[in-house]
């Protein structure tokens, strides 16, 4: 897992599969006030737009993905995103080929990360996240959400 400013992500551009992401979300930050699916290149690389209200953590739940990577960028707002390895993750809804996820309860111990607007989090498939939880505010969040496919 990568948790940085979007300023700074030049530092990660060696990265070539996340380059492209990277290029959308530092030219695009006004995607945020629309909504849903943009397409960077189809299926690839395409960008999830979204707003919402930061759930408390007993409402939370773990995700982790096999076929993409998930840079999560907070571009108005603040969250709390859960973090911890998916091998230690117990398995509460199977993994789904068809939507890329599986879903897991909260394990007793995983690291707490505060995305501010302005940072992100590239979440790889062997690192369990749970988005979306509430930091310290109920503001609304606006976020977009870049999927990376592997090779």
């Amino acid at each position: 897992m990568i948790i940085d400013k979007l300023t700074n992500w030049r530092r990660y551009s060696a990265l070539a599969e996340l380059r492209p992401a990277f290029e959308f979300l530092a030219g695009q930050t006004e995607a945020c006030l629309a909504g849903g699916r943009v397409d960077i290149d189809g299926d690839r690389v395409y960008a999830l737009v979204q707003a919402y209200t930061p759930k408390p953590i007993e409402e939370a739940r773990f995700e982790s993905h096999h076929r993409y990577i998930d840079i999560q960028y907070v571009c108005q707002g603040r969250e709390m995103l859960g973090a911890a390895p998916a091998a230690d993750l117990d398995t509460e809804t199977p993994y789904d080929p068809d939507k890329d996820v599986a879903f897991h309860p909260k394990p007793k111990a995983f690291a707490k990360v505060a995305l501010l607007a302005g940072y992100f989090a590239v979440c790889y498939p062997e690192d369990g996240h749970m988005p979306g939880c509430l930091l310290d505010s109920t503001d609304q969040v606006a976020k977009i959400v870049v999927k990376v496919r592997l090779a």
